[in-house]
Protein backbone atom coordinates (compact mmCIF):
# COMPACT_ATOMS: atom_id res chain seq x y z
CA UNK A 1 0.00 0.00 0.00
CA UNK A 2 3.34 2.13 0.24
CA UNK A 3 2.24 4.02 3.45
CA UNK A 4 -1.10 4.99 2.18
CA UNK A 5 -4.18 4.30 5.01
CA UNK A 6 -7.55 3.70 4.31
CA UNK A 7 -10.97 4.94 5.08
CA UNK A 8 -11.92 2.55 7.83
CA UNK A 9 -7.89 3.09 9.72
CA UNK A 10 -8.64 6.69 9.41
CA UNK A 11 -12.33 6.42 10.84
CA UNK A 12 -10.62 4.14 13.79
CA UNK A 13 -7.97 6.77 14.16
CA UNK A 14 -10.88 9.43 14.49
CA UNK A 15 -12.84 7.93 16.62
CA UNK A 16 -10.60 7.32 19.45
CA UNK A 17 -9.18 10.81 19.29
CA UNK A 18 -12.47 12.16 19.77
CA UNK A 19 -12.68 9.37 22.48
CA UNK A 20 -9.51 10.24 24.32
CA UNK A 21 -10.56 14.18 24.51
CA UNK A 22 -14.13 13.22 25.58
CA UNK A 23 -12.36 11.70 28.70
CA UNK A 24 -9.59 14.26 28.75
CA UNK A 25 -12.25 16.76 28.76
CA UNK A 26 -14.51 15.22 31.79
CA UNK A 27 -11.10 13.68 33.42
CA UNK A 28 -10.43 14.77 37.58
CA UNK A 29 -6.88 15.62 36.84
CA UNK A 30 -7.86 18.11 34.03
CA UNK A 31 -10.32 19.11 36.22
CA UNK A 32 -8.13 19.93 39.36
CA UNK A 33 -5.57 21.52 36.88
CA UNK A 34 -8.13 24.24 35.99
CA UNK A 35 -9.35 24.56 39.41
CA UNK A 36 -5.65 25.93 40.07
CA UNK A 37 -6.03 27.82 36.82
CA UNK A 38 -8.93 29.92 37.82
CA UNK A 39 -7.93 30.56 41.87
CA UNK A 40 -4.07 31.47 40.25
CA UNK A 41 -3.34 34.96 39.54
CA UNK A 42 -1.26 33.79 36.17
CA UNK A 43 -1.91 32.46 32.69
CA UNK A 44 -1.04 28.59 32.90
CA UNK A 45 -1.14 25.98 30.28
CA UNK A 46 -0.57 22.29 30.53
CA UNK A 47 3.26 22.43 30.76
CA UNK A 48 3.52 24.35 33.64
CA UNK A 49 5.10 22.69 36.40
CA UNK A 50 6.72 20.11 34.06
CA UNK A 51 9.92 19.19 33.40
CA UNK A 52 9.96 20.47 30.37
CA UNK A 53 8.62 24.41 31.65
CA UNK A 54 12.27 23.82 34.04
CA UNK A 55 14.58 22.75 30.74
CA UNK A 56 16.64 25.49 28.92
CA UNK A 57 15.38 27.19 26.36
CA UNK A 58 18.19 25.32 23.97
CA UNK A 59 16.69 21.74 24.85
CA UNK A 60 12.97 23.22 24.01
CA UNK A 61 13.89 24.58 21.15
CA UNK A 62 15.36 21.06 20.09
CA UNK A 63 12.33 19.51 21.29
CA UNK A 64 10.03 21.71 19.33
CA UNK A 65 12.06 21.42 16.40
CA UNK A 66 12.29 17.29 16.59
CA UNK A 67 10.27 14.43 15.45
CA UNK A 68 8.50 14.23 18.98
CA UNK A 69 7.77 17.87 19.04
CA UNK A 70 5.65 17.90 15.59
CA UNK A 71 3.92 14.66 17.08
CA UNK A 72 2.77 17.02 20.17
CA UNK A 73 1.98 19.86 17.79
CA UNK A 74 0.06 17.66 16.05
CA UNK A 75 -1.81 16.28 18.51
CA UNK A 76 -2.34 20.03 20.18
CA UNK A 77 -4.02 20.80 16.55
CA UNK A 78 -6.66 18.23 17.18
CA UNK A 79 -7.00 18.69 20.65
CA UNK A 80 -8.15 22.02 19.19
CA UNK A 81 -10.73 20.37 16.49
CA UNK A 82 -11.95 17.98 19.04
CA UNK A 83 -12.65 19.98 21.99
CA UNK A 84 -11.72 24.13 21.10
CA UNK A 85 -14.42 25.29 22.33
CA UNK A 86 -14.42 23.27 25.34
CA UNK A 87 -11.43 25.29 25.98
CA UNK A 88 -12.41 28.72 25.49
CA UNK A 89 -15.25 28.26 27.94
CA UNK A 90 -12.66 27.11 30.55
CA UNK A 91 -10.27 30.29 29.57
CA UNK A 92 -13.27 32.63 30.01
CA UNK A 93 -13.90 30.63 33.34
CA UNK A 94 -10.60 31.65 34.77
CA UNK A 95 -10.89 35.02 33.40
CA UNK A 96 -12.93 35.33 36.09
CA UNK A 97 -16.56 36.70 37.11
CA UNK A 98 -15.43 40.42 36.26
CA UNK A 99 -14.86 39.21 32.46
CA UNK A 100 -16.60 41.46 29.39
CA UNK A 101 -16.16 39.60 26.02
CA UNK A 102 -17.00 42.84 24.14
CA UNK A 103 -14.66 44.87 26.41
CA UNK A 104 -11.87 42.37 25.66
CA UNK A 105 -12.65 41.76 22.11
CA UNK A 106 -12.19 45.58 21.96
CA UNK A 107 -8.65 44.82 23.74
CA UNK A 108 -7.70 42.29 21.67
CA UNK A 109 -8.15 44.04 18.42
CA UNK A 110 -6.15 46.97 19.28
CA UNK A 111 -3.55 44.84 20.60
CA UNK A 112 -3.36 43.25 17.26
CA UNK A 113 -3.65 46.88 15.31
CA UNK A 114 -0.13 47.74 16.95
CA UNK A 115 2.09 46.23 15.91
CA UNK A 116 2.44 44.08 12.33
CA UNK A 117 2.91 41.08 14.05
CA UNK A 118 1.52 40.44 17.55
CA UNK A 119 2.51 37.14 18.87
CA UNK A 120 0.64 36.00 22.53
CA UNK A 121 3.31 33.47 24.05
CA UNK A 122 3.92 31.70 27.44
CA UNK A 123 8.11 32.40 28.39
CA UNK A 124 8.44 28.15 28.60
CA UNK A 125 6.17 27.07 26.22
CA UNK A 126 8.81 25.64 23.34
CA UNK A 127 6.68 26.11 20.35
CA UNK A 128 6.69 30.13 21.68
CA UNK A 129 10.28 30.18 21.91
CA UNK A 130 10.50 28.73 18.28
CA UNK A 131 8.25 31.33 17.23
CA UNK A 132 10.18 33.96 18.64
CA UNK A 133 13.15 32.52 17.15
CA UNK A 134 11.79 32.19 13.51
CA UNK A 135 10.20 36.01 13.74
CA UNK A 136 13.67 37.46 14.94
CA UNK A 137 15.28 35.67 12.23
CA UNK A 138 13.33 37.13 9.55
CA UNK A 139 12.58 40.32 11.25
CA UNK A 140 14.48 43.62 9.60
CA UNK A 141 15.82 40.92 7.14
CA UNK A 142 12.83 40.82 4.95
CA UNK A 143 11.09 44.41 3.30
CA UNK A 144 7.52 43.02 4.37
CA UNK A 145 8.98 42.89 8.35
CA UNK A 146 10.92 45.64 8.56
CA UNK A 147 12.87 46.04 12.59
CA UNK A 148 10.58 47.11 14.67
CA UNK A 149 7.52 45.28 13.13
CA UNK A 150 7.02 42.14 16.36
CA UNK A 151 5.95 42.82 19.78
CA UNK A 152 5.50 39.85 21.78
CA UNK A 153 3.31 39.94 24.41
CA UNK A 154 4.30 37.00 27.17
CA UNK A 155 0.82 35.98 29.07
CA UNK A 156 2.37 35.47 31.75
CA UNK A 157 3.77 38.85 32.79
CA UNK A 158 -0.31 40.14 32.52
CA UNK A 159 -1.43 38.61 35.56
CA UNK A 160 -5.18 37.75 35.19
CA UNK A 161 -5.02 40.04 32.49
CA UNK A 162 -3.23 37.05 30.64
CA UNK A 163 -5.85 34.69 30.63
Amino acid sequence: RGGSVSFKEMAVAFSLTKAFFEWFSASDGVAALHKKHIEGDVALHMLKGTPMAAAPDSLKLDFARSGAGQAVANFMKAEQQHIGGWKVDRIVEAAGSEFNAVCWRQRLLEEVASSQVVLFSFVDCPWCLLAKERLAAIEGNEAWLPAGSVRTIELEARGRDGK
